[in-house]
């Protein structure tokens, strides 16, 4: 992993080179050239401008954990932010009353109780306390809650993700919610015992080589391998792929498109999990259905 992600950084910084000298005296273009640029400015995260009836939005792919040096991001990602309006997320997480919706969707059905400790007998020996703290919860809520902790003991956090860092940083610009808490809660609760059961048993099985091949993927942009591993998660869930990711694309694209019909804002920058903008069904794919001029940003050129 570590050889590829050294490839790909050295393949940036040469081509930022040429770049700078076609504009620059040789002199200049040298100096910047050796100036060690940090780690996220060369990241290039999936990254997409839409153009639709004279209005523009930016869409990003995001990962709802992180670490400090995923920030700032590079820099077209960070001056598109700047410029908009307002802030597109799949669902403002200060909204709606937690202890209620966990009350209405996630409480542990009795029925299953003995399956979901059968699931998780290895990991709870070495992690009683979480265990027993989760021991309440459905199984769908019980995974999100081991995943959290796992990439937390890899050094990632659920405070550093990509769409909290742009909630925390949107300053006077408007936040609006293409779905909400209460409507991704609703959702994850419906999938049957047994494809709750696997998103328990993927999230305490998942090696730490699978987790962070995500976070690598989404640091290079790698679209392809994004696919690959969406996929490889819904396993042989057909609900996972069909309701968590498929559906949810067709809707949120068309919330999308009566934004952008909507003229309310100049410039939206819009910020959904990655899972979402690659593969099949992909939002960008649906747009570019509608109507919409879809354009791949990179680093160098959007």
């Amino acid at each position: 992993m570590q050889a590829t992600r050294k490839s790909r950084l050295n393949l940036n910084i040469n081509l930022i080179c040429r770049h700078l000298q076609l504009n620059l005296n040789r002199f200049v273009a040298l100096l910047l050239c050796l100036v060690a640029l940090p780690a996220a400015a060369l990241d290039s995260p999936v990254f997409y401008k839409v153009e639709y009836q004279q209005q523009q939005a930016y869409l990003l792919g995001s990962i709802h954990i992180g670490q400090a040096d995923f920030y700032p991001l590079a820099q077209h990602i960070e001056s598109a932010f700047k410029q908009s309006d307002a802030l597109v997320v799949e669902a403002d997480i200060t909204q709606g009353n937690a202890a209620a919706l966990l009350q209405q969707y996630g409480v542990l059905s009795p029925e299953i109780a003995a399956d979901v400790d059968a699931t998780r007998k290895t990991y709870c020996q070495g992690h009683q306390a979480m265990c027993q703290a989760l021991a309440p919860y459905a199984p769908w809520l019980q995974s999100t809650q081991i995943s959290v902790n796992r990439f937390a003991e890899l050094g990632y956090s659920a405070e550093q993700g990509v769409d909290a860092y742009f909630t925390a940083n949107k300053e006077g610009k408007a936040l609006i919610e293409l779905e909400s808490i209460q409507f991704q809660f609703e959702l994850i609760s419906s999938f049957s015992t047994e494809t709750q059961l696997q998103m328990l048993d993927d999230a305490i099985n998942a090696s730490d080589a699978e987790m962070l091949d995500l976070i690598h993927a989404w640091r290079q942009g790698d679209a392809q391998a994004l696919a690959r591993i969406m996929e490889a998660q819904a396993g042989e869930s057909d609900e996972f792929l069909e309701k968590l990711l498929w559906q949810r694309n067709h809707s949120m694209t068309q919330k999308i498109i009566q934004l952008l019909q909507g003229k309310a804002q100049n410039q939206l920058f819009i910020v959904v999990g990655a899972g979402h903008i690659v593969g099949q069904q992909a939002i960008p794919d649906l747009l570019r259905q509608q109507g919409a001029i879809v354009t791949r940003c990179t680093l160098l050129q959007c």
